[in-house]
């Protein structure tokens, strides 16, 4: 039997909002994804495992920070002075587009038991009983997905990082630019398909696994549980596969707020009352107001909300216009805001009748909401 961890999309140096670390002056997020893996590297130096396998996306860009590349130096090392093999693909993360960029990973080329595969092609590397047959991410995937072919001696493991598609279920897409699709149900002779990209953990068939990712990186992932897989290899048996959670950041979506039967006052006091309930601090938190009025959003106590939000890590209020059943300008309160003088600046300049003035409003609009609340989460 031999033990392995799979691991995956780690993204370290992955930063969002304007939240910082007071501890380290970091961005907040940045300095959780550091936390995740640290976890996970802290596990494995106790469990002993026969080898660490990430399939992809150990940084969240081509050309992380300085910081974050002496992070991972520091886990890695810390991994192969315990002697555990570390095996890790490019993900479609930190593959550059032009092969004369380079590639980071090749920094860790150098410490003893790292191997990482970054070049376009396939390459097995050979442990203590182990071939792992890697993939990592290129144009060309499919095609050497292909020539992965399993040893006669030991366990062999396909690690690849890609969408595949499921056994009745759609593929597994994160809707990126540059995400390859591959097939697996050519590799049913190896005995782990080791997968990257998708961060939801999943058994997607026999043998075959996402690991997820190790941290949340956006709203769709605010119901998954986030951590690594360990997998028992066992000769001529389905491998054990137990999924270790990690202990993460908190992420809330909370239930939409329905403005239709609601006045401007009815509003404030709902919105407050959500945020108190969910008790935001040290959260990552989304609350969409649905069918707002313009008129009802330009009433709304913003500082009052900025206050009551501000100890979260970031708290998101999505707001969702009635657009449909909106008054004329005229006959529309004098506001004075950014957003009615906008309006009334479009209505009444001549700007050709070649320009549709109701999508540049709406585009205006969603602009100056995106600042705003930019502006109001600082």
């Amino acid at each position: 039997m031999k033990r392995i961890f799979h691991v995956a999309d780690t993204h370290i140096g992955y930063s969002a909002y304007r939240k910082m670390d007071v501890a380290t002056g970091l961005n907040q997020r940045e300095v959780d994804t550091y936390e995740a893996f640290t976890q996970f590297v802290d596990y494995a130096l106790k469990a002993k495992p026969d080898a660490v396998i990430h399939a992809g996306d150990l940084f969240d860009s081509v050309r992380p920070t300085n910081r974050a590349i002496s992070f991972v130096l520091n886990q890695l090392i810390r991994l192969s002075a315990a002697g555990i093999p570390f095996v890790a693909i490019s993900g479609n993360h930190d593959t550059p587009r032009l092969k004369e960029t380079g590639s980071v990973l090749s920094l860790f080329e150098h410490i003893p038991d790292v191997h990482v595969i970054y070049e376009s092609f396939y390459k097995t590397v050979a442990l203590d009983g182990i071939s792992v047959h890697a993939v990592p991410h290129c144009d060309d995937i499919e095609a050497e997905k292909n020539k992965l072919t399993p040893n006669n001696a030991g366990f062999n493991i396909a690690l690849l990082h890609a969408s595949v598609p499921g056994a009745g279920q759609p593929t597994f897409l994160m809707g990126e630019f540059n995400e390859q699709i591959v097939g697996i149900d050519n590799l049913t002779d190896f005995d782990y398909i080791a997968l990257g990209h998708f961060h939801g953990y999943t058994k997607v068939k026999a043998n075959a696994y996402y690991a997820g990712s190790t941290e949340r990186f956006s709203f769709n992932e605010v119901n998954d549980t986030k951590g690594f897989l360990e997998v028992n290899l066992i000769e001529d048996r389905e491998a054990e596969v137990v999924f270790q959670p990690l202990k993460i950041r908190a992420m809330t979506d909370l239930e939409p707020v329905v403005c239709s039967t609601l006045n401007a006052q009815e509003l404030g006091t709902v919105l407050k009352q959500r945020i108190q309930e969910c008790n935001p601090q040290d959260k990552v938190v989304r609350l969409k107001v649905q069918d707002i009025p313009t008129p009802m959003y330009h009433s709304l106590d913003f500082d009052a909300l900025k206050q009551l939000t501000k100890s979260a890590v970031h708290f998101e209020m999505k707001y969702e216009f009635r657009l449909d059943s909106e008054l004329p300008y005229a006959e529309q309160p004098a506001f004075h805001s950014l957003h009615t003088e906008f309006e009334k600046f479009i209505g009444q300049y001549t700007i050709g009748t070649q320009v549709d003035k109701e999508k540049l409003k709406a585009l205006g609009m969603k602009y100056m909401l995106e600042w705003e609340n930019e502006e109001e989460r600082d």
